[in-house]
């Protein structure tokens, strides 16, 4: 019980540092395009975890039956973020955290594939509450129709690589998986950027501020945050952390409201929506607290997909 609760605040504190990663994406895009920022998130994040690991005296062994795995998932990572950005850059940061909120149906649909369970009826309940909290905190606006379809692809790839993590950190360690998949989605993006001609300048060669964003971004919004969000799923089922990070749109908006101020304003359902999704969190937690310890077979990652 005091594992579960443990996990449950560390699971918190870290969506609320990801509640930034939306508001420094904003603040680097003055300077960099959608590309270039994941490309050099990605190559900071690696390098922090590579030096967390030789803090911790971990070993990044390539030596896994589950490195394809990871190299894999870096791909469903690199759609996240590149969907993710793209998003802020064609609408709003409190536009694309938003839409994240749709993650929790997809993960409702998609986990009992993996874990090979039957879909409860109370996930996919909770999920479309949580889509209509969304429908009501922005409306569908048409300024910001292809903000919201971009978004919701993100969230797709989101619940995708969580679940896939789920199942890895049963049998791997979350830092090297961290570090691989951020690996492999800097592979990914170098490969990209080199054949476009568009691989960003060196880092120092930046404004002092957007080095100063990229570090937080690449460091503690990514290398710590990624890794504990693998770590608590040792605990908890990837709904009900896919749920919990729905309380990152909160956070965004009002960091934004607080920095754009009427570029991010919402309307007054917003409010209300709010407050259903703060339900949604709280129902979750009752009902999971009631069927007790969840027993979830153990998939093999290597015969799925």
């Amino acid at each position: 019980m005091h594992s579960r609760r443990n996990a449950l605040l560390l699971l918190h504190f870290t969506v609320f540092i990801w509640g930034f990663t939306g508001i420094l994406g904003k603040l680097i895009q003055e300077h960099q395009g959608t590309f270039q920022l994941v490309y050099t998130r990605t190559i900071i994040a690696m390098f922090g975890l590579a030096l967390g690991a030789i803090w911790l005296g971990r070993s990044l062994s390539p030596r896994t039956p589950d490195l394809k795995q990871y190299l894999l998932t870096s791909l469903i990572i690199t759609a996240h973020w590149i969907t993710f950005y793209g998003a802020i850059e064609i609408s709003t940061a409190s536009i694309a955290v938003a839409c994240l909120s749709t993650s929790t149906v997809f993960t409702a649909l998609l986990e009992p594939f993996w874990f090979k369970r039957s879909i409860r009826a109370y996930e996919v309940v909770l999920g479309v509450v949580v889509v209509a909290a969304l429908l009501l905190i922005f409306g569908l606006e048409s300024g910001y129709r292809e903000g919201i379809i971009v978004g919701t692809f993100s969230a797709l790839f989101s619940a995708w690589f969580n679940i896939v993590n789920a199942v890895l950190i049963k049998r791997g360690d979350a830092l090297r998986i961290g570090f691989y998949e951020m690996a492999g989605a800097s592979i990914t993006m170098c490969i990209f950027l080199f054949f476009t001609h568009d691989l960003p300048l060196p880092l120092w060669e930046l404004p002092t501020a957007t080095i100063g964003w990229h570090l937080l971004l690449g460091l503690v919004c990514t290398s710590f945050a990624f890794v504990a969000g693998i770590m608590v799923m040792r605990q908890l089922s990837p709904f009900t952390v896919v749920l919990t990070v729905n309380l990152e749109p909160i956070y965004t908006i009002v960091i934004a409201l607080l920095i754009w101020g009427s570029e991010e304003k919402l309307r007054l359902g917003s409010y209300l929506g709010i407050v259903l999704i703060l339900a949604c969190l709280f129902v979750n937690g009752w009902l999971q607290r009631k069927r007790g310890n969840e027993e979830i077979v153990e998939p093999d990652p290597l015969t799925q997909g």
